[in-house]
């Protein structure tokens, strides 16, 4: 039985560490936190299962069991900025003959989250088996994405004033991607912009925020 808990609990960090991996933009960590175990002398693993969902659904949401009777349980934290979780917890419940044996896994992607994987699970493990509950911070507010044609950001889709099949779609992040999935970068200080694409450009945007042209682009922001 040892031996299937430990093998349980390292799948168990690989699939709940790619998971909030997966979603995060650098850069990021993973912080992982693992070896939180607890035996009860009484009680079915059934018991055990309806002690884990509450446990996680205190702190995170939706938790449920990965197949019917297997005695796994996990749950997420709301979506982050990248819209993709940002923790994973995951409890585990193997029966014995009499009573059962619990293990808890999270995973934490940092900094998207303002608490430890250590700290998400201590509080996930007390409310299990009651003990000291820490209070956990919120999460922070996603930024709400620019709309318009702000003086401050190149946010939005561009299209080429000599081909309008020619479209960029620049985010947040500085990312820019054309109508054929070729990707670069964008950078602005004041009115003069840094479009790198095959290259580095260098362009003035208008006072009004819809246009920009130079180093042989000419581009407007449809908003």
């Amino acid at each position: 039985m040892t031996g299937n808990i430990r093998r349980g609990a390292i799948v168990a960090i690989g699939l709940l560490a790619a998971l909030v991996w997966c979603g995060s933009e650098a850069p990021a960590s993973v912080d992982i936190a693992a070896g939180i175990r607890h035996v009860s002398q009484e009680g079915t693993q059934t018991d055990c299962g309806a002690k884990a969902r509450a446990s996680l659904d205190a702190f995170l949401q939706d938790a449920q069991e990965s197949s019917p009777g297997s005695g796994d349980w996990v749950a997420h934290s709301t979506n982050g900025i990248a819209g993709t979780p940002t923790a994973t917890a995951a409890v585990r419940c193997y029966g014995l003959p009499t009573g059962y044996v619990v293990t808890f896994t999270c995973v934490v992607q940092l900094p998207d989250n303002p608490y430890t994987a250590d700290a998400l699970c201590l509080d996930v493990a007390h409310k299990f088996y009651g003990g000291a509950i820490t209070a956990l911070a919120a999460l922070p507010t996603p930024t709400p994405v620019p709309t318009g044609c702000a003086t401050t950001n190149l946010v939005g889709t561009w299209v080429s004033d000599s081909d309008s099949k020619l479209t960029f779609t620049m985010d947040l992040t500085g990312n820019v991607t054309d109508s054929e999935g070729v990707s670069g970068n964008w950078g602005l200080k004041g009115n003069t912009v840094t479009f790198t694409y095959y290259g580095n450009h260098t362009l003035t945007l208008s006072p009004d925020g819809k246009h920009m042209s130079g180093g042989g682009y000419s581009l407007t922001r449809k908003c």
